[in-house]
């Protein structure tokens, strides 16, 4: 099956229950292998997505390969490797791609030994001190309003020589304040996670994502980041690498968000399937004119997979 690159404009996305017999046929045989995004497509804050695990065992049992990529790292492998078992889904961590484990392929992938100042949860910083990295954060405590507490909070002589900026709850304008001192440095590098501006919550809610904040340093500092979260084109080096993909038209994205998942896949020359189970609707998938964030193929959750391979099954005679 043909596969319609970003640079030119891609044909009008199709449901995948809408394809008739041979076009399913052909569309299974085009792709070996999955990434699928978590969040949106197997559960959201809400409730877990019906029957997804049966779409997901309906690929396996095709012969797909597949890796779970997600931008959430609130959540540690070991907990979402529970959360599947509860869907009676059998993964191993080894099929997670979280993105703390991006940040240290990354910095080990360029020798990096230098001290990082980052912003993210607990558990993501966990990840990158295991690996042997050192790390300075904070503040942590409210300042008191005087420009003299905050020259004593965000003033710093120490070498970091990278900055790494996530998900933080906890995040103050302080914490910003002093990372944009340390990107002064010509060496301090600015790696980005999760570039998400919007973050669905519940049907018809959205709160502020880490992408605005991210923005934030990059505008004031100029620094060309480092983004190694979806839609970043350095993430897709690393799956493509450390999967051996030589033909990326090969690889099938599976994601509920067009800015994240389906631009991802996109500008890796990925297929890209959008389902409609998380942060996107069918009117604004439909509204979608941008290349960039048009998927090739739709469906309603992963559970349509299930009727799907059902439709490709040959049928007994009586």
């Amino acid at each position: 099956m043909a596969n319609n690159s970003s640079t030119s404009m891609p044909a009008k996305p199709r449901h995948i229950l809408q394809l008739n017999v041979e076009e399913k046929r052909r569309f299974v045989d085009s792709f070996d292998r999955v990434y699928s995004d978590i969040d949106g497509v197997i559960w959201t804050l809400e409730y877990n997505v019906p029957n997804v695990a049966a779409g997901y065992a309906a690929l396996e049992r095709a012969g797909k390969v597949i890796t779970y990529v997600t931008n959430n790292s609130v959540r540690t492998v070991e907990s979402t490797v529970k959360r599947f078992a509860q869907l009676d889904m059998q993964v191993s961590p080894e099929q997670i791609w979280h993105p703390a484990r991006t940040f240290v392929y990354y910095l080990r992938s360029i020798n990096f030994d230098g001290l990082i100042y980052i912003i993210a949860t607990p558990k993501f910083k966990a990840v990158l001190r295991d690996a042997g990295y050192k790390l300075i954060d904070g503040p942590h405590q409210f300042i008191e309003e005087t420009y003299e507490d905050l020259a004593r909070n965000i003033f710093d002589k120490q070498p970091v020589r990278a900055v790494v900026i996530d998900v933080d709850f906890n995040l103050t304008s302080t914490k910003l304040l002093r990372a944009h001192l340390y990107l002064r440095h010509p060496d301090c590098r600015l790696l980005i996670g999760a570039t998400d501006r919007l973050l669905p919550v519940a049907k018809d809610v959205n709160i502020i994502g880490p992408g605005p904040f991210a923005s934030i340093l990059v505008e004031a500092s100029g620094k060309e980041a480092i983004e190694l979260g979806k839609p970043g084109r350095e993430l897709g080096n690393m799956l493509i690498k450390q999967h051996n993909v030589s033909s990326p038209d090969r690889v099938l994205m599976i994601g509920d968000m067009l800015a994240q998942d389906v631009k991802f896949g996109r500008l890796c020359e990925f297929q890209t399937l959008l389902v409609l189970s998380g942060g996107c609707t069918l009117d604004q998938l439909q509204a979608q004119t941008s290349p960039d964030l048009l998927p090739h193929y739709y469906a309603d959750s992963m559970a349509d997979f299930v009727k799907f391979f059902e439709e490709l099954a040959p049928k007994a005679h009586v």
